[in-house]
């Protein structure tokens, strides 16, 4: 390998090294852009999560608009009546972590509408089908699986249509990002 082919590889090993050194430092005045839906983890300010579109960025802080209108199971959720609680104003100095939204999500409420409708169907079932007279835990059971079937499936119904929210990580305070 002749000496320019290897110093040409050195600056441009050099360049990567020093610009995936850049990129790993971030910080809280990198924040995510106006209009993003972000869920905002401050405890010195709040001990819940905070939930909300990005509205303004000024230089110290983030404004939150808390209550942006989203749909639930065909009906809007509607706006807060109280102004003065709709607007958050968050310290960067303040946030622990941000989450920004990658969009609606129905896998994990599917399972757990099917995993509560089939627990409830199973014992409302099971008890509301036993004999009169000389009860047994296999009558239980005869009634249980049929409403376990019956609940899993309107469960996991109800859940695929409230639906959730995937969030994917932009800033942990003190980790450096991947």
């Amino acid at each position: 390998m002749s000496w320019i082919r290897r110093s040409a590889l050195g600056v441009a090993f050099g360049t990567c090294v020093v610009n995936s050194a850049q990129a790993q430092v971030q910080t809280p005045s990198q924040l995510p852009r106006v209009g993003d839906r972000v869920r905002i983890v401050a405890p010195t300010v709040r001990e819940d999560r905070y939930v909300g579109r990005v509205e303004a960025l000024p230089r110290d802080s983030i404004v939150l608009d808390t209550a942006g209108v989203r749909r639930r199971l065909g009906f809007d959720t509607g706006p807060v009546l109280v102004e003065e609680f709709r607007k958050v104003t968050i310290p960067t100095s303040a946030i622990q972590s941000i989450d920004i939204s990658a969009g609606r999500t129905h896998r994990r409420s599917t399972l757990k509408g099917m995993l509560i409708g089939a627990a409830g169907g199973a014992a409302l079932f099971g008890a509301t089908n036993l004999p009169e007279i000389n009860p047994t835990f296999s009558d239980f059971l005869e009634g249980a699986g049929v409403g376990a079937v019956i609940g899993g499936v309107a469960g996991g119904v109800v859940g695929y249509l409230l639906g959730g929210e995937k969030w994917q990580s932009f800033y942990r305070a003190g980790v450096l990002p991947p």
